[in-house]
């Protein structure tokens, strides 16, 4: 590895720990190189940056960022919480069941951790510190329940994954399932241990008038709101449509649904979440042709191969590498959020854990996992910080309840998927033949 490129990896990792936004950190490396490196033609790394940008399969990406917006803003996420809320809430600890439910499926559905902190956290947070909740841990909650949205399809990190390393996006999506439903039975769990510490069952308890009939009809004005997901996924292990196709779908039944049935949705609201999702998307079209550049440079330079080089040798045994690999993720996943993470990191270890003989299908999980962990874990931890802002409280208070999650839920459940591959292997072999 040449000098100019160490130097180059400090310097983006410098500007991520001092919190520039992380589309400039990959664009500041890419300037340095050209600058500074002996890398050729600069029209080559634009052409490298553009060739992605411009894939059919990143069209997926804002098409599920709006169809999360929209049920943001359209009412379809106020209903999948009250159904939620009408079935759980009235359990020992169940607003935080609901709050681990409802951020998995609003997660999945519009792909990224920081929408269902954002769509979720806003609701829930404040209806859970009015039922007795401490504050720091309702928002802890949402920050770690958040990460669900890399694990439960269709997830927009999975997309990513498939399609920078050229693995099945249906099968990359079904590799984390069973790993996330393991770690929802984790959170539920840790979530009635606290929620019996804060005394909060009574408060639960109240209005038991009608319970049965408070779930149908809550079921009922949730209905369209819970088909959503299941024509998505339908119509992508269906064989109907692609997972792209499957992201319009997704737009398109979210729009009258909102506008027209819950209306919710004016054109006001309309033209806000348009303007939302456009911000949102532009963000992530530039780190996408950034990182896509910086990427190029890195496989030029023999990087992924000089990687390989050094965990051999500090050990050629698998399961030594495969703990360098999920360290080397939770360190990517603590400097970034999920999609620069999986865009750096998932093409440079691929050759690593093919090494030791790691299916790349099984690896989607792995990454997905640690990148998940990576998020909360303290002391850069993105979603964190942006889930205190939400939450309007201060990470201080968040970390004796976000070291739990960590290392008695998220921890065990990485060190399962790595080293029981049956886990992650089950569902695309059980439906697609794959492996």
């Amino acid at each position: 590895m040449s000098g100019i490129i160490i130097w180059d990896v400090l310097l983006l990792v410098g500007l991520l720990v001092i919190g520039v936004p992380v589309p400039l950190c990959f664009a500041g490396a890419v300037i340095f190189l050209l600058m500074f490196g002996d890398i050729g033609s600069a029209a080559f790394l634009v052409g490298a940056g553009y060739g992605k940008i411009s894939s059919v399969v990143i069209i997926a990406l804002p098409l599920y960022i709006l169809a999360g917006n929209i049920m943001s803003q359209g009412g379809i996420a106020n209903r999948l919480i009250d159904l939620a809320d009408s079935i759980f809430g009235r359990m020992k600890g169940g607003l935080g069941v609901v709050v681990i439910v409802t951020t998995a499926v609003f997660g999945a559905i519009s792909g990224m951790a920081s929408s269902a902190v954002a769509a979720v956290g806003t609701i829930m947070i404040p209806r859970m510190v009015e039922r007795g909740y401490d504050r720091s841990y309702a928002t802890t909650l949402v920050a770690s329940s958040s990460v669900l949205a890399l694990l439960i399809p269709p997830s927009a990190a999975m997309i990513l994954y498939g399609w920078v390393t050229g693995t099945s996006i249906a099968a990359s999506f079904l590799a984390p399932v069973l790993p996330g439903l393991v770690l929802i039975l984790l959170f539920m769990f840790w979530n009635r241990v606290f929620a019996g510490r804060m005394g909060i069952a009574i408060v639960e308890q109240a209005e038991n008038i009608s319970a049965a009939r408070n779930i149908v009809q809550k079921t009922r004005s949730a209905g369209f709101a819970l088909l959503m997901p299941l024509i998505i996924l339908g119509c992508i292990y269906g064989g109907v449509t692609t997972p792209t196709e499957a992201a319009a779908i997704a737009v398109v039944y979210a729009v009258p649904v909102s506008m027209f049935l819950y209306r919710e949705l004016g054109l006001k609201g309309a033209w806000e979440v348009l303007w939302r999702s456009g911000q949102t998307t532009g963000v992530l079209l530039v780190l996408v042709f950034f990182a896509a550049m910086y990427s190029r440079v890195l496989t030029m330079e023999n990087v992924p191969q000089q990687i390989l080089a050094g965990f051999l040798m500090i050990s050629e045994n698998p399961i030594i590498l495969l703990l360098l690999v999920n360290l080397f993720l939770i360190i990517v996943g603590m400097l970034m959020e999920d999609v620069s993470g999986i865009l750096l990191a998932a093409p440079m270890l691929l050759p690593v854990v093919m090494k030791a003989g790691v299916d790349p299908v099984h690896f989607a999980a792995i990454v997905a996992t640690n990148l998940g962990m990576g998020l909360i874990t303290p002391p850069t931890a993105p979603i964190l910080y942006f889930s205190a802002l939400v939450g309007k409280t201060s990470l201080g208070p968040m970390l004796k309840y976000t070291l739990v999650f960590v290392f008695l839920a998220y921890l065990p459940v990485v060190l399962l998927t790595t080293f029981v591959p049956q886990l992650s292997m089950f569902l695309p072999r059980l439906l697609l033949g794959i492996g």
